[in-house]
């Protein structure tokens, strides 16, 4: 911070240096040292991990001085200002993909036997299933499986039960994984091969936009030489 002018001209001064603190190179910093304060001092007698593996972001100040990259490395910034308001929409269109897709989900295999998950019962973990019964709106009774729900606490519960607990498994199918795959009903696999399409258009989104943000980027500092 206090040295940001000998990086950039432009930093130097009260409102330079204020410039500087949203900045790529100001946020690694950041990153690399706070944690060591905060393990030192505030939570000194705790069980709780030791965070001062966040120096390694130090390395990429390396990129600066060392590497073929510098350049592309200090535009990261500048382009992601350059570029927020589109990067909202896309966001906005990411989360608006996310909720339908959890939507369809939970109407695909709210009823689904095989999505049905008792690990949380010590005493219902082995039971069959398929003897199970699920209502309209995916609320699972085990009973007739010898695994009876006491005092209203649901003992087994399918995982698509809510349009919530569908965004869960539809967040990591949109990242490209499908544990659950083998377990889905037809209509189910369905919605997967859809997702995986929307997942790859999704994804492209913000790629796009920095790939054309960086290019904006070079062409404006060949223009200034």
């Amino acid at each position: 911070f206090f040295t940001a002018d000998l990086l950039d001209p432009k930093y130097s001064g009260l409102v330079g240096r204020l410039r500087f603190v949203p900045s790529f190179f100001s946020l690694v910093d950041l990153a690399s040292t706070v944690p060591f304060y905060v393990d030192s001092f505030l939570l000194p007698n705790t069980d709780l991990a030791a965070s001062t593996f966040l120096r390694m972001f130090r390395l990429l100040r390396m990129l600066k001085v060392e590497g073929r990259l510098d350049l592309a490395i200090m535009m990261v910034d500048d382009v992601f200002v350059e570029t927020r308001g589109i990067l909202g929409t896309a966001l906005f269109v990411g989360a608006t993909v996310w909720c339908v897709l959890s939507t369809f989900y939970y109407i695909a295999e709210r009823q689904n036997l095989s999505m049905i998950y008792c690990g949380s019962s010590q005493r219902c973990q082995d039971i069959d299933t398929s003897l199970c019964e699920i209502d309209q709106w995916g609320i699972v009774d085990c009973s007739a499986a010898g695994c009876k729900s006491d005092a209203g606490v649901e003992e087994c519960y399918n995982l698509y039960r809510s349009i919530v607990t569908s965004s869960y498994w539809t967040l990591i199918n949109l990242f490209g994984e499908f544990p659950l795959f083998d377990q889905h009903s037809a209509w189910g696999k369905v919605v997967g091969t859809v997702t995986c399409v929307f997942a790859a258009a999704v994804f492209a989104l913000p790629v796009g936009i920095f790939a054309t943000g960086f290019e904006d980027q070079i062409s404006k500092r060949r223009k200034l030489r």
